[in-house]
């Protein structure tokens, strides 16, 4: 269970050429191999972002090449991989990463504010200032709306801000027309687009509610009782994926089947 890997498997040293440091042979000294024998190194040629390769295909006499759906584009092509069996006759594929039977989703991307929460310390400094008020919490407090409302209180007197993607945008807009001298021109819909922009933000925080609760219950919990109290009564307790891993383990029954379908995968993928 888990997300596919990238597929490293080498193991690489640099040596300088030459009398000076600008010129270095990178060479492959060892390779990594799983228990079953395999390499897990993905192919070079297959290690190529997308991007790159439409690009270079851009450079070509192909007028007609069209730019990759998505990075799944290289992803493996089974038919091609090298089979390998563990010890429980389960079919394995060399040169391509690890392939999860189950899938957990990939972690949403974090926010301009959420980022921004972060970078400037704000949930650590409150969760300081909230223990020494508090010396009787414990790390089984629950984050309600009283303590909402004092990390904003927090973060006002603070004066945190942060910039959006689309005030970023804006920015340059204004230093367009600036340039262009078309201020007058471009005034109302600037200010209509910074109004809508404020209203956007105002909502970022409620959208961004249960990732700040657990960001603040992380901190206070880490003052209360160190890394191992975070891991024990946050992230054990709230991680999607461990969740998911403890249902699966529960399941007897669907357990098994997954071990039992990875016996026949390799013949199922060779007639793809």
């Amino acid at each position: 269970m888990g997300r596919p890997t990238y597929g490293k498997g080498l193991v690489q040293q640099i040596f300088p050429v030459g009398n000076d440091d600008e010129v270095a042979l990178k060479l492959t000294t060892a390779k990594y191999y799983v228990p079953s024998g395999r390499c897990i190194q993905k192919a070079e040629n297959e290690m190529k972002h997308p991007a790159a390769e439409f690009m270079a295909s851009m450079d070509s006499t192909d007028s007609t090449a069209n730019p990759p759906d998505s990075l799944g584009d290289d992803s493996l092509k089974i038919s091609h991989k090298e089979i390998f069996y563990t010890n429980n006759a389960r079919v394995v594929y060399g040169g391509g990463g690890i392939l999860p039977d189950v899938e957990i989703e990939q972690d949403p991307f974090l926010t301009p504010l959420e980022i921004n929460l972060g970078r400037k310390s704000t949930f650590f400094d409150f969760a300081v200032k909230y223990t020494v008020s508090h010396p009787d919490v414990n790390r089984n407090l629950a984050i309600d709306d009283d303590i909402i409302q004092q990390f904003k209180s927090y973060i006002k007197g603070k004066e945190f801000t942060y910039k959006t993607s689309l005030e970023v945008s804006l920015d340059k807009i204004r230093e367009m027309v600036k340039k262009e001298k078309k201020d007058t021109l471009f005034d109302p819909a600037i200010k209509e687009f910074e109004g809508q922009i404020k209203r956007e933000k105002e909502a970022d925080f409620a959208n961004s509610i249960d990732y700040i609760k657990r960001a603040i219950k992380s901190e206070i919990v880490a003052k209360i009782s160190g890394e191992r109290g975070v891991y024990e009564e946050v992230i054990l307790k709230q991680d999607p994926g461990i969740l998911q891993a403890v249902d699966l383990l529960k399941n007897s029954e669907g357990y098994t089947k997954h071990l039992q379908a990875g016996q026949t995968r390799g013949q199922t993928d060779q007639t793809k």
